[in-house]
């Protein structure tokens, strides 16, 4: 178990400071089925806690700045937001409880290969992530703005991740929208989403589940802190000129590691 947690914090912490990820670390899943042997539903369940302890840490360290946001987009974020998510995070749950192992390990594979196939091929220059709302395409804007929340809500409650690797490049290439607007329309609704995931889990929980709500949060806590400050050590290490090739290695490692997943099937 000490060896398991080691080499996933090490590994989770150095790849997604590599890769500048703060809280949808995909990774974790993997090696808690891959190094604690832990089924899908498990790892899943524990990967909750980390995707919503680094969101809220998102959250409270951006605090002015959200108490500066205008009031309309307040009660979008905190009040529309929250609702989308509890209503659709009960669904991706009901999903969660109905599926049979090796059809989610199978999902979690072809994630790893489209999550590997973005940071491969997908790059952003400088001024994609500078663009101003008036430069945005308008249809996408809404599309995101509406159906962003329903489909990572959705995929939290059912797998645990926002899919953000993929609504990022869509967002971004596609609509022309800006990069840090939308990473924390994201990290909202990642935060609420995953809150009411670990609810509703509970709630519904499986017949199956072999770790308890409390083993799953004291690990998910534990593994989130090592992961937490191996990131922001190895950030003082990790060069912006490495960021392109540290992207393509690990994208060729997850597409790998998806032969490894589909084998768990």
């Amino acid at each position: 178990m000490i060896l398991a947690f080691s080499l996933t914090i090490l590994i989770v912490g150095v790849v997604t400071a590599g890769i500048t990820i703060k809280f949808d670390r995909f990774f974790a899943i993997l090696l808690l089925m891959f190094l604690f042997k832990y089924t899908i539903f498990d790892a899943i369940n524990i990967f909750l806690w980390i995707i919503m302890l680094g969101a809220l840490m998102i959250l409270l360290d951006n605090k002015v700045k959200i108490a500066e946001l205008p009031r309309k987009m307040k009660l979008k974020l905190f009040l529309l937001n929250p609702f989308i998510t509890l209503v659709v995070t009960f669904l991706g749950t009901l999903l969660f409880k109905a599926s049979i192992a090796s059809a989610m390990i199978i999902t979690l594979g072809v994630l790893a290969i489209l999550y590997g196939i973005r940071l491969i091929f997908i790059h952003f220059k400088h001024e994609e992530l500078n663009y101003i709302s008036k430069n945005q395409n308008q249809a996408v804007a809404k599309i995101c703005a509406y159906a962003g929340p329903v489909i990572s809500s959705f995929s939290i409650g059912l797998l645990g991740t926002s899919l953000k690797p993929l609504k990022m490049p869509f967002a971004i290439r596609v609509g022309k929208m800006n990069a840090k607007q939308v990473y924390f329309g994201n990290t909202v609704t990642t935060f609420f989403a995953s809150v009411f995931a670990i609810m509703w889990h509970v709630i519904l929980k499986r017949e199956d589940a072999g770790v308890t709500f409390y083993q799953h949060m004291i690990l998910g806590a534990a593994l989130w802190t090592g992961i937490h400050y191996l990131h922001e050590i190895s950030l003082l290490f990790i060069k912006p000129a490495w960021k392109k090739p540290f992207q393509i290695v690990i994208g060729i490692i997850l597409c790998l590691a998806s032969v490894k997943i589909f084998m768990l099937s």
